[in-house]
């Protein structure tokens, strides 16, 4: 991967005329323009990762909340159930993740991620990281803390509220908001270990 670029320090940025109402006044265009310059250098942050951006998202939630079904999984990170079978399967065929029966319902499979997953993660997570104080560069590191904070603050709301409208046909793979999943937890005991 190619080292990011250096961060130009925040003074270097143009200043935005906020009483002209132009383009860059626009939420929309600056959510689109973040997003678009997030995706592209974001999956090459993570191409190590099966599944790219998606196979990433499956690792960190795995790692960071309690076991749930794949069908589960899909719908909390707004992922095609189908599409979620095929990221599985690419992460189980590195051994990055394993599915495991439900204690409560055998029929059930559960996915847990494995040492290598969680190491593969923790890589790509540093690698995305980057990227992002890159994509970030003209903000100071406090702004940047702060507006992945806003953002996120400000996704929570925008889930809520998109749970309340009618349905649209495009919107089926809407991920859920649910803090309260992902909480700092003990590291689960594997297959081979039995809980106390």
């Amino acid at each position: 991967m190619p080292a990011p670029h250096p961060t130009p320090p925040a003074d270097t940025t143009p200043e935005i005329d906020w009483t002209s109402d132009g383009i860059e006044t626009e939420l929309g265009w600056s959510l689109t323009a973040m997003y678009q310059g997030h995706s592209r250098a974001g999956s090459v942050a993570v191409a190590k990762v099966p599944g790219g951006p998606r196979g990433y998202q499956v690792l960190v939630a795995i790692t960071t909340e309690e076991p749930t079904s794949q069908l589960a999984l899909a719908n909390r990170l707004g992922i095609d159930k189908t599409a979620m079978t095929y990221i599985i399967d690419a992460l189980e065929t590195d051994a990055l993740v394993e599915r495991r029966p439900d204690p409560r319902d055998r029929r059930i499979r559960q996915v847990y991620p494995t040492e290598a997953g969680r190491a593969r993660l923790g890589t790509a997570r540093v690698a995305l990281r980057a990227v992002e104080s890159t994509l970030m560069g003209g903000l100071s590191t406090d702004e940047q803390t702060q507006l992945r904070r806003l953002l996120a603050k400000a996704a929570l709301g925008a889930g809520a509220t998109a749970a309340t409208l009618p349905a649209a046909p495009h919107d089926s793979n809407v991920p859920v908001p649910a803090p309260e999943r992902s909480r700092r937890r003990p590291t689960p005991p594997t297959e081979t270990e039995t809980p106390s």
